[in-house]
């Protein structure tokens, strides 16, 4: 990304932050580095926060009403304000709305006795002296095991490097902060209905202690920032205007100097 200031201070990590780099660094760029306007609220937002409320409700349930009835009245609940417009077609937002309803019936129903869960969309931060940072993360939902504690997280899709990312959070912060890891961490990806389990070792926090130091000095270099080729991360961008502003004058200054 030319034309960008040369590094980057970073004090804290946080999983939004370093998901939205994932997808698009540009985007990161604009919206958590410059600080600009993004309160064009696209699909994929929309979807995740309506996916966290039905949850986060659902929990807060008694064990008798936790049945497939309450999940839908949620669903209901949580999705009769949304306008259709915010997504890329009818068809779209009624085929997002099939499927994450039907995912979250299946994961979301007891199939056996359950106690409340440990932490429940709790966000919490902590010290890692490797990366010389804060590294701040959003447990939505983390259980008793007979052994630790299994942690779940929700989302509305993700590939396999925002898989690794998660991964390496959860343990890294899990190993720094409780001083314990989980017994099991389960990534749920609604639009596919893919559920990705991990046992995690010991060696587990030295990849990911490697990984999100990696991450970082990444991000502190923004003049090495490269757009996403995803045209659907473009689609559901809000700062698809600026991003194009950048990219013209780009072409424009390199044509000049190629007629030089």
């Amino acid at each position: 990304m030319k034309g960008s200031q040369t590094q980057v201070t970073i004090k804290t990590i946080t999983d939004y932050h370093l998901e939205s780099f994932l997808r698009c660094p540009y985007r990161f760029y604009y919206q958590h580095i410059l600080s600009l306007d993004s309160s064009q609220v696209k699909w994929r937002q929309l979807v995740q926060s309506i996916i966290n409320h039905v949850v986060y409700s659902f929990y807060q349930l008694s064990r008798n009403e936790q049945n497939k009835l309450h999940v839908l009245k949620l669903v209901d609940r949580y999705w009769k304000n949304v306008n259709p417009k915010a997504f890329e077609s009818k068809v779209h937002y009624y085929m997002v709305l099939a499927k994450t309803t039907e995912q979250l019936l299946q994961f979301l129903v007891p199939k056996t006795e359950q106690h409340p869960p440990l932490f429940l969309y709790e966000k919490m931060n902590t010290y890692v002296e490797e990366l010389e940072i804060d590294l701040s993360l959003t447990f939505e939902l983390v259980e008793w095991t007979k052994k630790s504690f299994m942690v779940k997280k929700f989302l509305v899709e993700a590939d396999e490097e925002m898989v690794q990312l998660y991964l390496h959070m959860l343990v890294v912060f899990s190993d720094k902060a409780f001083g314990k890891l989980p017994e099991k961490i389960e990534i749920i990806t609604l639009l596919d209905g893919k559920k990705y389990g991990f046992s995690p070792t010991m060696s587990n926090v030295e990849q990911g202690i490697v990984y999100l130091n990696k991450m970082k000095r990444t991000i502190k270099q923004p003049i090495t920032y490269l757009k996403t080729s995803s045209m659907a991360e473009c689609s559901s961008c809000p700062f698809t205007d600026k991003c194009n502003e950048h990219h013209d004058k780009a072409m424009t200054k390199s044509n000049e100097n190629l007629l030089h």
